[in-house]
């Protein structure tokens, strides 16, 4: 089963994501146009986006998160409601996949569906980050990262969407079994080898970049 966001950006999500691809500023999964972080110089198609942080104890972070500053590394946003159970379910194994890759390079990014504004959803994130011992950084969701990485055909989550050292997005599913937690565990593998690697008195050197990517 998967929830709905149930938030304010619910009742705007597909409205907000048809108009965004009608004018080109988000492009649907399985054109040629690949959806991508922003650039730091501001160029590109992406234009900046700044989530809102929640406190994690033992993560240290600033107020807000410019999605700029994640180009270059292997990035997972991690959409999901706090009062969703199969969110509640599937949370540890994300935990599990920091724990095992964070070393690597890869840096994950939870995104809450529910309200920061409002003090009843907002204690509910701050559960769900306690009971799952959640140990990265966790923002509140924006319209524009629903319109621009938001799968326009399922508002469905937990929805986990995979970008490449190249700020392109190269894995989108939404849902949680054992399956689907293998494609993303092999997702995530194939863009850590596109990092560069660092030998002892020599300059980073970037392994060969394979062309094939998953979009859900």
């Amino acid at each position: 089963m998967r929830n709905r966001i149930k938030t304010p950006f619910k009742a705007v999500l597909f409205s907000l994501c048809f108009a965004l691809t009608v004018v080109g500023a988000a492009r649907p999964i399985g054109q040629s146009k690949v959806p991508e972080l922003p650039l730091p110089d501001g160029s590109g198609d992406t234009p900046e986006i700044a989530v809102e942080l929640y406190p994690v104890p033992g993560v240290e972070s600033a107020d807000k998160l410019k999605l700029s500053s994640l180009r270059g590394k292997v990035v997972l946003l991690d959409m999901f409601l706090s009062t969703c159970p199969h969110c509640q379910d599937h949370a540890p194994h994300i935990v599990a996949l920091n724990n095992k890759y964070k070393q690597r390079g890869l840096v994950i990014v939870g995104m809450a569906t529910d309200d920061k504004h409002n003090s009843a959803a907002a204690k509910n994130v701050a559960r769900y980050i306690t009971k799952a011992k959640i140990n990265y950084q966790v923002g509140q969701i924006s319209y524009d990262v629903i319109a621009f990485y938001g799968d326009p055909k399922n508002s469905g989550v937990p929805q986990m969407v995979l970008f490449g050292p190249d700020g392109k997005m190269a894995f989108r599913e939404t849902g949680w079994d054992e399956a689907l937690g293998k494609r993303l565990t092999q997702a995530i593998e194939e863009q850590l080898e596109k990092l560069p690697t660092v030998k002892p008195g020599s300059k980073a050197s970037a392994k060969p970049t394979k062309e094939k990517t998953k979009l859900g």
